[in-house]
């Protein structure tokens, strides 16, 4: 604090941060710091413990000599050091958004004084150049001991390079840094502690061969034995720690060298051709595409990432309306980072996926750099969150998130903001969720964004499982929160495996395997076939009006197991609208749904017999059938829709953005209609428009797997010779309305596909309220009239 409170002529340098750090101050009503604080702990109190998340804060010991504490495989604590005044210590946890390393006591015989300093001060401290030299030293100081934990060498050589500063050192470089290049001497070990990296290598003709690798491996073993060159070049992916060690350092030192050789060898990188990638050009290419854009991305980074699973999404949005219920305003977006990758490395099987503009939770999130009082932070489930008590809407971390994750929304929302229900069709979910109202306030603003549902009735105290209200709410088990690392299997191979023990934030993967639902499956399965196979065999022995039990024969029996199945299959709509507590999971309601509704549908089937009674029963028959036709005819549609969309979309696309397209579509061709002259707009209207926007043409859009670039390449190829005779002007107007048209049809094919989606729930919700009406009518015919 003395650089801090040095003269600069009249006044104080730093004069404002001094006081904003330790006394705070009051802007416009809202106060910002300060942002330390002088502690004292009592003899064996915990000041930090390993592995909890939540660290916002490290300390500057004052006064007493801590101690520091590792947990053992077995489950205890050992103490492996302790703290003089004026060592610093918890910047790593800050720094580099991990959970806390080491266990920290104040020590037994006496208490500790400590100064706490909170994630805020940092930007103001970092002036300093002292401070911010000490801070960065103190980083990579123990940034090189975490290092040589991981090597199973003896301590004493594991001290000795640790001691030695031009021997080996620890080192953070920048995206695009280059490592080494190809045909480099080999000067240095490099052992990759955290981030990607991508090689590549000169082949004749110069094309680069490249791949992808993670953290945990290490490059230039080779040159401990031998002279050698660089093989290929490396290059930084985004921001790396990296240990280095001398080549020349070491053959000084043959016994650390040795030791050293035989160690690195479980860190040895693969060849980079080869490996577990396969070597199909095209299957290759795909996974190796997948890879760069992941990491490119960010998505790998994420301590807990939302994906959607495109094939299996049928863009009813309630995973943003969930949302939107459970915080008032929804904090999922369904755009987002799109990727196409193999299901597994070596299938051949590929799989669509969306990464929403949701929060990432990232592992380095640069959304904290910027905020002045610290209101976003690491809580204590390792989600990222916004205080709002602190909060003073200045925005910085809304502008400073790549994913526009964050949302700044009015503190107090204004009255009738709210849109107003759709009434009855609202009440059968067929009416469009309503969108949250426009923000238009510049001021008193607070910043939202996805908490993991943290603090909401989903994840009450004590609750052992996360649940998340997107996830929950999904009908089709569509959407999953994972650990990206252990979910993509393509970056999972080639991550060494001796460093992938991070800890993250919960997350699950039922994508790869969902126990419950093939449980699901196959009970489901059993009841339809027993309801079926035991209601034929009663009326085979008993017949419909032979006696069971008592006054009870096949036909009341079935009536009774068909109503009770309608009761059960009932409930899901009752569950659809439980949104904001656990009630279980809505993919395993649906489940439930479709198999009840399945065995009720033959039972009462049966029920009915050969006989077709009155006109009462008629009706019903009549409505029953039409529940379980059109309820069959959506789940045929919720199993091939989808697929269908991502085989032809291209990346995910909302419904209001394809209306939006297709008008923009039209009015470009009435526009190049109106531009042509008379003879170019003869052929356009009388033999372009009519071959590209016929019915045969909208059905080529599902059958044939063609992306749109293919598509108009087609497309201009087509129209050649109705632009042959043409000018050049004339000729470049007929192409872009052959564009325009088949680009058209590609929309308009997209946007049938999304309301098939739901075009079958309005009958099935009608005839379902019909059957239940006429069912309450039929039972008291049957009890009062007995019929």
């Amino acid at each position: 604090m003395a650089a801090l409170a040095a003269r600069d002529g009249d006044r104080f340098r730093h004069e404002l941060d001094l006081e904003v750090i330790v006394y705070g101050r009051n802007y416009n009503g809202r106060k910002i710091g300060p942002y330390v604080r002088l502690l004292t702990y009592e003899p064996g109190e915990t000041i930090t413990r390993e592995g909890d998340w939540g660290v916002n804060t490290f300390y500057l010991v004052v006064g007493g000599r801590p101690e520091v504490f590792l947990q053992t495989p077995e489950g205890g604590e050992v103490r492996v050091a302790e703290m003089s005044p004026g060592r610093q210590f918890g910047e790593i946890p800050v720094l580099a958004g991990a959970p806390s390393t080491a266990t920290v006591r104040a020590p037994s015989g006496e208490g500790a004084q400590l100064l706490e300093v909170q994630r805020p001060a940092l930007r103001l401290l970092r002036k300093l150049p002292g401070f911010s030299a000490s801070l960065d030293r103190t980083y990579l100081g123990h940034g090189l001991k975490s290092a040589y934990q991981r090597l199973n060498i003896p301590t004493g050589l594991g001290a000795e390079l640790a001691a030695q500063p031009g021997l080996s050192q620890f080192r953070i470089f920048a995206k695009n840094h280059v490592l080494f290049r190809e045909r480099d001497a080999v000067e240095h070990l490099y052992l990759i502690q955290e981030g990607w990296l991508r090689r590549s290598r000169e082949r004749d003709g110069g094309e680069a061969i490249q791949d992808f690798l993670g953290q945990g491996y290490c490059f230039g073993r080779e040159g401990l034995t031998r002279q050698t060159r660089r093989p290929y070049t490396v290059t930084l992916m985004g921001r790396s720690a990296v240990l280095m060690i001398s080549v020349a350092e070491l053959r000084r030192r043959p016994a650390l060298g040795e030791a050293l050789l035989k160690e690195l060898a479980r860190f040895e990188a693969p060849a980079i051709i080869g490996g577990d990638l396969p070597r199909e050009p095209l299957v290759r290419e795909q996974v190796l595409a997948a890879q760069e854009k992941l990491i490119d991305t960010g998505l790998v980074d994420a301590a807990n990432l939302l994906v959607m699973d495109m094939g299996l999404c049928v863009r009813c949005g309630r995973c943003s309306s969930a949302c939107h219920q459970i915080h008032g305003r929804s904090r999922l977006q369904r755009r987002g980072i799109h990727i196409t990758r193999r299901e597994a490395p070596q299938q051949k099987a590929t799989q669509e996926i969306l990464s929403p503009a949701v929060c990432l939770h990232c592992q380095d999130p640069v959304c904290l750099t910027g905020c002045p009082t610290g209101a976003i932070g690491r809580f204590s489930l390792g989600q990222i969150d916004v205080d709002p008590k602190t909060c003073i809407g200045c925005g910085d971390c809304a502008a400073n998130c790549p994913y526009d994750a964050i949302s700044m929304v009015p503190r107090r929302p204004a009255p009738g903001g709210e849109p107003a229900p759709g009434g009855l069709l609202r009440l059968l979910s067929l009416a469009a969720d309503p969108l949250p109202p426009a923000v238009t306030q510049t001021e008193d603003l607070l910043a939202v964004k996805c908490n993991l549902c943290s603090g909401t009735q989903l994840n009450p105290p004590g609750s052992q499982t996360p649940a998340y209200g997107c996830e929950e709410n999904c009908p089709t088990g569509a959407l999953a929160r994972v650990d990206p690392r252990s979910y993509f299997a393509e970056i999972t191979q080639i991550e060494g495996a001796a460093f992938s023990d991070h800890a993250r934030a919960p997350g699950r993967n039922h994508h790869r395997s969902d126990p419950r639902r093939r449980l699901l499956h196959l009970a489901g399965s059993l009841v339809v076939l027993l309801a079926t196979a035991g209601t034929v065999a009663g009326i085979k022995r008993y017949g419909l009006g032979g006696q069971v039990l008592g006054f009870l024969n096949m036909r009341w029996i079935t009536g009774l197991v068909g109503l009770i199945g309608i009761a059960v299959v009932m409930t899901y709509p009752v569950r659809r609208r439980i949104v904001k507590r656990r009630a279980g999971a809505l993919r395993y309601w649906m489940l439930a749904h479709t198999y009840l509704g399945v065995a009720a549908g033959i039972v009462l089937l049966l029920h009915g017999g050969a006989d077709s009674g009155g006109w009462l029963t008629v009706a019903l028959r009549g409505s029953f059938d039409l529940v379980i036709l059109t309820g069959l005819f959506g789940t045929g549609c919720y199993l091939a829709v989808p697929r269908l969309l991502t085989r032809i979309e291209g990346d995910p696309l909302l419904l209001d953005d394809l209306v939006a397209r297709r008008a923009e579509l039209r009015q470009e061709i009435a526009d190049i209609v109106g531009s042509c002259p008379e003879e170019a707009r003869r052929a356009v209207t009388e033999r372009v428009l009519p071959r590209f926007l016929s019915a045969a043409y909208l059905l080529r859009q599902f059958l044939k797997r063609e992306t749109l670039d293919e598509l108009l390449a087609a497309a201009r190829e087509e129209c050649r010779p109705a632009a042959a005779a043409a000018d050049e002007q004339s000729r470049g107007r007929l192409r872009r309305a052959a564009e325009a048209a088949a680009t058209l049809r590609r929309v308009e094919a997209l946007i049938l596909l999304h309301r098939l989606l739901k075009v079958w729930l309005p009958p099935h919700v009608l005839a379902t309220s019909v059957m239940l009406a006429l069912l309450v009518l039929h039972i008291i015919q049957v009890i009062y009239a007995g019929r």
